[in-house]
């Protein structure tokens, strides 16, 4: 799945605010969408805590770490959260090379390392997590191994995984498969099966 152009279009712990080492394990293609703004293509991220503050600490899961995910519109407008989060994180800005065909490949998120800013929302009598900003991590930083194993989910035909799309949450499946991009998959027969691809080897420059 590639940069489009720029003209293309329950009670919980929320994630401690803070700046926290992370890694990336999902990218999902969440198709359009009805939103506050009108219908937009939206695409979910999400990343692994990696800081001993931002471990769970009840429930089945205790002692692993926290994940926070994001939803941004999947634009690479100059203005767009998406392109400028995507640009901080890589330490530098797209040319017209990256995008469209045989432009910049998101799967090559998955596995790479970052400091996250997560802050907080009040909204009534509950605290939501968001992620205000991506940015390379510092030189030399060791953030520690992946636990989650990645997971990408594209909508294009070529690339959509049945099995990770299968494998994902009932609430997350159900959004997608109202999109008309879905639709349009599950109506042609359903995309390649392909596995996903996992992990990544940290170096002193982020591969992307």
């Amino acid at each position: 799945m590639r940069l489009p152009r720029p003209t293309e279009g329950g009670d919980f712990t929320p994630v401690p605010e803070g700046n926290w080492p992370a890694i990336c394990y999902r990218f999902i293609d969440l198709g359009t969408q009805s939103t506050n703004f009108g219908d937009k293509r939206q695409v979910s991220l999400s990343w692994e805590l990696k800081d001993d503050e931002c471990v769970m600490r009840e429930g089945p899961k205790a002692g692993q770490p926290m994940m926070i995910s994001q939803t941004y519109t999947w634009s690479m407008h100059e203005k767009a959260t998406l392109r400028k989060i995507l640009e901080s994180w890589r330490g530098k800005k797209f040319t017209d090379a990256d995008f469209g065909p045989g432009g910049f490949d998101v799967r090559k998120l998955l596995g790479v390392p970052c400091l996250l800013q997560v802050v907080h929302e009040n909204k009534g009598d509950k605290t939501f997590a968001n992620v205000g900003s991506v940015a390379k991590p510092i030189k030399g930083m060791d953030v520690g191994e992946l636990i989650n194993p990645t997971v990408f989910i594209s909508l294009e035909a070529d690339e959509f995984d049945r099995e990770a799309f299968a494998a994902l949450p009932d609430r997350i499946r159900e959004k997608i498969m109202n999109s008309p991009e879905y639709q349009r998959l599950a109506a042609n027969g359903g995309g390649s099966g392909r596995e996903g691809e996992r992990g990544y080897a940290q170096e002193d420059e982020i591969p992307f």
